[in-house]
């Protein structure tokens, strides 16, 4: 279903065990996070366990908001635009989700205030360097508890002496290897076999992966993006299954013109 702003207006809310006003959308089969600015952020925990959502952005100005749950979703990657309207969160639950790439975790980074972070059950915690790229990145080291384990700091020092020249203390080649964009985040964007031919754009199949060259422009269309808004566009595009084949501005206008040139994700 989606989330009109009738809808959202009108979501329960409660109060949780931790005493905190939790809005409840969970279970809903949600493809797309929006419209919550219509509960005007009156509430501390934001609940979107249990639905459809592949990309963890389009989150208005919520300085009020400390955690979020999206455990079981489709979530392969997370908006570069959502850390600075959710500066005071603490905790993020992303229990089985899709997130393949340390780099799609680099949003994190700017979320200073983040002291809880679960990742089990996506496809980066079998990273070789999993835990030690987040205890560095996220957050900006100050991260206290991963997957449920308390950080100790041991792993800290370990984190560092393997991402940090100590000559110059800065990120080594390691690290900014770990942090390159790639293809594989996009790489579990499932969607609808729905066609518009009024649009003219082609809608991908349920549960099929996009070719090599279909993920590298999905990524540069959202590493090229310059506004929030354009984001949001390209969120919205991608979890109805379009894949832009030319670049932002293309993707973004040409879709809202009926004439942006889309592929068809096929399955064989």
């Amino acid at each position: 279903m989606r989330l009109t702003p009738d809808y959202v207006s009108k979501a329960p809310s409660h109060l949780n065990p931790l005493k905190e006003r939790e809005l409840e959308l969970r279970g809903l089969q949600i493809p797309v996070i929006e419209n919550l600015a219509s509960h005007q952020g009156s509430y501390d925990t934001l609940n979107l366990t249990d639905n459809s959502i592949t990309v963890l952005g389009n989150i208005p100005n919520s300085p009020r908001l400390t955690a979020i749950h999206a455990a079981q979703n489709q979530i392969s990657s997370i908006s570069p635009s959502l850390p600075p309207n959710i500066p005071n969160l603490v905790t993020l639950v992303l229990t089985n989700n899709a997130i393949s790439s340390l780099a799609t975790l680099l949003p994190l980074e700017t979320l200073t205030s983040l002291r809880h972070l679960v990742l089990r059950g996506n496809p980066v915690t079998q990273h070789e360097h999993y835990k030690e790229f987040v205890v560095w990145k996220v957050a900006k080291g100050n991260l206290h508890v991963l997957d449920y384990e308390r950080i100790k700091d041991s792993l800290r020092e370990s984190s560092r002496k393997l991402l940090i020249d100590p000559s110059t203390e800065l990120p080594n080649s390691l690290a900014h290897q770990l942090s390159i964009p790639t293809t594989s985040a996009s790489s579990a964007l499932t969607s609808s076999t729905i066609s518009s031919k009024s649009t003219g754009t082609i809608k991908g199949g349920k549960g099929r992966l996009m070719t090599p060259d279909e993920k590298r422009r999905v990524v540069e269309a959202l590493t090229n993006a310059k506004t929030s808004e354009e984001v949001r566009k390209l969120e919205r595009m991608l979890a109805d299954g379009i894949v832009p084949e030319g670049g932002v501005e293309e993707a973004v206008n040409g879709n809202e013109n009926g004439e942006a040139k889309i592929e068809e994700v096929n399955g064989s």
